[in-house]
């Protein structure tokens, strides 16, 4: 349904969480995250999605930069692969909460710590960023919600507080 190294599968037109999951499934299932140091599965994801149709409050407003569909974008709280879509109106980001380096064998937990793993240790001077995410089948797992973590004020207002767009996996096998 969808086709690797191409950014399409993120598309969000139905806004339902439906959509999500099968994002999820995908970014769970079919890509590692690389980086200069290590390969990862991604374990722990949270959507945020803003648009008329599905407000929410609790998503990072563009105000200092307007990443494209599938670019990293870094934020307060940490970095997500971005989501948009010109015809809705509808921007937002997939929240990296966890992951898994399967070379050390070795779960990290948390968005902060996930981006320090993922971006830091690469030389300001003659390297540039190599993070980013391949094909890789990884053995399908059971993928579970809850509603999202550490959610403000705003998240409350606009209701989307308790919305189970928090998707993880417990078993990390490789293959």
């Amino acid at each position: 349904n969808f086709t690797c190294m191409n950014e399409n599968f993120l598309i969000i037109e139905k806004e339902t969480k439906e959509e999500f999951e099968q994002i999820a499934n995908v970014l769970f299932n079919k890509f590692a995250i690389v980086n200069h140091k290590s390969t990862f599965r991604i374990v722990e994801i949270e959507f945020y999605w803003n648009s008329k149709k599905h407000p929410d409050k609790s998503t990072y407003e563009r105000k200092y930069v307007d990443p494209k569909q599938g670019e990293w974008f870094f934020h307060y709280s940490g970095v997500d692969i971005a989501l948009k879509n010109e015809k809705t109106g509808g921007y937002g980001g997939v929240l990296i909460r966890g992951i898994y380096d399967i070379i050390e064998k070795k779960k990290y937990s948390g968005p902060m710590i996930c981006t320090m793993k993922l971006f830091s240790g690469t030389s300001a001077f003659n390297e540039s960023i190599k993070t980013k995410l391949i094909d890789y089948s990884f053995k399908e797992c059971e993928i579970k919600t809850k509603p999202r973590k550490n959610l403000g004020e705003n998240a409350k207002e606009s209701g989307t507080d308790k919305l189970n767009y928090n998707f993880y996996i417990e078993s990390y096998d490789i293959r």
